[in-house]
């Protein structure tokens, strides 16, 4: 049995609420929520979250998503390990070591079904693989980067640029923080989610924006108003 997991508190300071905030058609949660409820993937979907009004928005998009409530502790800003590992504990009967764990964030509304269904599938193609996670291509070649600067002469100090001509620079990925695909039995033993056994998963950069400041959701909506985007419903 696979089971997804959304993260979702209710303390964001960058973007007030923003987890249920109207996006197009469905409040931010709601995005991630349709597309795991569309994964042939996902067995079952568990929001984590402190709050019961962020539940209640989830469970009038599916009614069977699991609801774990976060303690104190867990609703501050804190590893996703941990949020994870105590999910587990409190629902042991629906992981057992051969599962695969989804862990999705709101933050990332453009993530698909399709998408998820790729990351599962390639764990089950490759079984000596323990995690899978979606990223994006840099845009920002860490090759072009300043290490070093001297503030008070204004000058660079150390600049990493080797090449220059940006077509001859290695491709380079980033996670974009839509989905980590984790086998249990490697969670529970590591108490970890990626090491150097983990496969990535690709997805545009428009489809990858992680919702941070409010700039990213004005972004998104307009995406969305324009059409580029829907959830799936």
């Amino acid at each position: 049995m696979n089971i997804a997991i959304m993260t979702a508190r209710s303390g964001s300071k960058s973007v007030p609420q923003k987890n249920i905030r109207m996006l197009g058609p469905l409040p931010l949660l709601g995005w991630g929520i349709s597309a795991l409820s569309k994964s042939t993937k996902i067995d079952k979907i568990i929001l984590s979250t402190d709050s019961e009004k962020y539940f209640e928005i989830g469970k009038s998009i599916n009614s069977e998503i699991i609801f774990h409530k976060r303690s104190p502790e867990l609703a501050e800003d804190v590893p996703s390990e941990l949020i994870i590992l105590d999910v587990v504990e409190k629902f042991k009967e629906l992981f057992n070591k051969d599962s695969v764990i989804v862990l999705i964030q709101p933050t990332t509304p453009f993530i698909s079904n399709s998408d998820i269904d790729e990351c599962v599938r390639y764990l089950e193609t490759y079984l000596n693989m323990n995690t899978c996670i979606s990223v994006k291509v840099v845009s920002e070649h860490p090759e072009w980067m300043i290490t070093k600067f001297k503030e008070h002469q204004g000058t660079i100090d150390d600049f990493s640029g080797k090449k220059g001509v940006r077509q001859e620079l290695p491709t380079r990925w980033v996670p974009n923080g839509g989905i980590y695909a984790i086998r249990t039995e490697f969670l529970l033993n590591n108490k970890k989610i990626i090491d150097n056994n983990t496969l990535i998963h690709e997805m545009p950069t428009l489809q990858s924006i992680d919702i941070d400041e409010e700039d990213d959701f004005i972004l998104c909506e307009t995406l969305v108003k324009s059409g580029m985007f829907s959830p799936i419903t």
